[in-house]
């Protein structure tokens, strides 16, 4: 469930390409700071033989095929979303800009969902807030 959980968060959440983890014995904010790391999104197909129900496959089956559809963040969609926040940025891409920028912008912060190819940032607490 918890690969499912992560390709979702990719394919939907704002945020997706970057998780915090909050691991277990994690006893508040010290000011020690966050450990980021890049890691490769894993098919949550490929270990549907380690489920401890197995009547959860065709669930975590249907959700990857719908992260893997999802068009949330294609490019065309983040380049809208990017050039329609306000005014001044609607008229310093599309007037300024010409809207190539807009478009270099859209390119690099689009999403393509491919389980075992896509990756992520993870970010941990420093060890120091975990010995506290």
């Amino acid at each position: 469930w918890c690969r499912a959980e992560l390709l979702l968060a990719y394919a939907f959440m704002t945020t997706g390409r970057n998780v915090l983890v909050v691991p277990a014995g994690f006893a508040g904010s010290s000011g020690h700071g966050m450990d980021g790391y890049e890691i490769v999104l894993a098919n949550p197909r490929e270990t549907v033989d380690t489920l401890t129900n197995p009547n959860d496959r065709p669930v975590i089956a249907s959700l990857t095929g719908v992260a893997e559809r999802s068009t949330a963040f294609s490019c065309w969609r983040v380049c809208v979303k990017q050039s329609t926040v306000s005014v001044l940025i609607s008229c310093a891409f599309n007037v300024c800009c010409c809207c190539q920028w807009c478009g270099l912008y859209a390119l690099l912060n689009s999403r393509n969902v491919q389980p075992g190819t896509a990756k992520m940032r993870k970010y941990v607490p420093r060890q120091q807030a975990m010995e506290r």
